[in-house]
C-alpha cells in the first residue's frame, strides 16, 4: 500500500515549466527558418551566403533562452539544495523539544536560508490553509524536481505514516541530502577537468581550421586563379570550389560546437540540458570567428 501510494511517478507528474521559454524562442526560430528558406529560393533581396546565416541564428535562438533559463534554475535548485539540511535539522532540533512540526515550519519560516526562504514560506502558508504536513510537503518537492529532495520527502513522509520519531526523522533526512550533495560535488570536481579538455580541444579544432583557410588554402586558390586550373609540365590543379570548401568548414565547426558543448556540461553537470548554454556560446564564438575571419 505504501509502495502505491508514494509512486514517484505518480506524485511528481508535472507539466513542463521551461514551455513558456520554448514557445518564446520558438517564435525567432521560425522567422529566421523561413527566411533562409526564401533566401535559398531567390525570393529575398538577401544572397545564398546570408542563408547559412539565418539558419546558424534560428539554432542560435532556439538553443540560448532555454539553455540560460536551465542554467538558472540549476543555480537556484543548488542553493535550495545546500541550505535545505539547514532547514530539516531546525525542524528535527524544534520537534525534539516538543514543538509540531507545523510550529516549527512557522518558527523557520522567520529565518533566512536564502532561496529555500520562500519555499519555507509558501510551505507555511499552506500549513496555515489547513493542507497537511505530507501535502505540503509533497508540494515542496514538485516545485523543486530534485531527486534527492524527492527521495527526502518519502522518507518523511513514510516516517509520519508509520508514527516513527519524527525529529530523527528529520536529521536522517538532512544528512541522506549532505551526503549525495557531498558525492554530486566530488563527481563535479573530478569530471570539471575532462570537461575543461573538451573545450580547450574544440579551440583547438577552430583555430587549426583558421590556420589551413589563411594559409594552405589561401595559396591554393591564389594559385589556382593565377594559372586557372591548367596542366604544368604535367602537372594538373583541380579546381576546388572556394565556397563549398567555406561552407564545408562552417558545418564541420557547428557540428563540433553543439556537440563539444553538450558533451562537456552532460560532463560536468550529468545532466544533458546543461551542455545547452556550452553549445550556445561555442556556437556563437565559432560564428564570429568564421564569419570575420574567414
Amino acid at each position: 500500500m505504501i509502495g502505491k501510494k508514494y509512486n514517484l511517478k505518480k506524485i511528481y507528474k508535472e507539466g513542463r515549466q521551461d514551455l513558456p521559454v520554448i514557445l518564446i524562442s520558438a517564435f525567432p526560430t521560425t522567422i529566421f527558418i523561413i527566411i533562409a528558406f526564401f533566401s535559398l529560393m531567390g525570393m529575398t533581396s538577401f544572397s545564398k551566403d546570408n542563408v547559412v546565416d539565418f539558419i546558424l541564428l534560428a539554432i542560435l535562438s532556439s538553443l540560448g533562452p532555454i539553455g540560460f533559463y536551465n542554467y538558472h534554475k540549476l543555480r537556484i535548485k543548488r542553493k535550495i539544495e545546500e541550505k535545505l539540511p539547514d532547514f530539516l535539522r531546525e525542524i528535527g532540533s524544534s520537534t525534539s523539544s516538543g514543538m509540531t512540526v507545523f510550529d516549527a515550519v512557522r518558527s523557520a519560516s522567520k529565518r533566512d536560508y536564502g532561496p529555500l526562504t520562500k519555499e519555507i514560506k509558501m510551505m507555511n502558508a499552506q500549513l496555515s490553509w489547513g493542507i497537511s504536513v505530507k501535502e505540503a510537503l509533497v508540494n515542496f518537492s514538485k516545485r523543486l524536481k530534485s531527486p534527492p529532495v524527492e527521495r527526502a520527502v518519502l522518507t518523511i513522509n513514510q516516517a509520519l505514516d508509520m508514527g516513527g520519531n519524527t525529529s530523527e526523522t528529520f536529521f536522517a533526512a538532512a544528512k541522506e541530502i549532505e551526503q549525495i550533495k557531498l558525492i554530486e560535488q566530488q563527481r563535479r570536481t573530478e569530471m570539471s577537468m575532462y570537461s575543461i579538455v573538451i573545450l580547450l580541444s574544440f579551440f583547438v579544432f577552430l583555430a587549426v581550421i583558421l590556420i589551413i583557410n589563411q594559409t594552405i588554402f589561401a595559396e591554393f586558390f591564389k594559385l589556382q586563379k593565377e594559372i586557372g586550373g591548367a596542366s604544368m609540365g604535367g602537372f594538373g590543379l583541380g579546381h576546388i570550389d572556394k565556397d563549398a570548401l567555406r561552407y564545408a568548414f562552417f558545418s564541420f565547426t557547428f557540428v563540433q560546437s553543439i556537440g563539444a558543448g553538450l558533451l562537456g556540461g552532460f560532463m560536468m553537470d550529468g545532466n544533458l540540458s546543461s551542455g545547452v548554454r556550452y553549445s550556445f556560446i561555442l556556437l556563437l564564438t565559432s560564428f564570429i570567428a568564421l564569419r570575420f575571419l574567414m
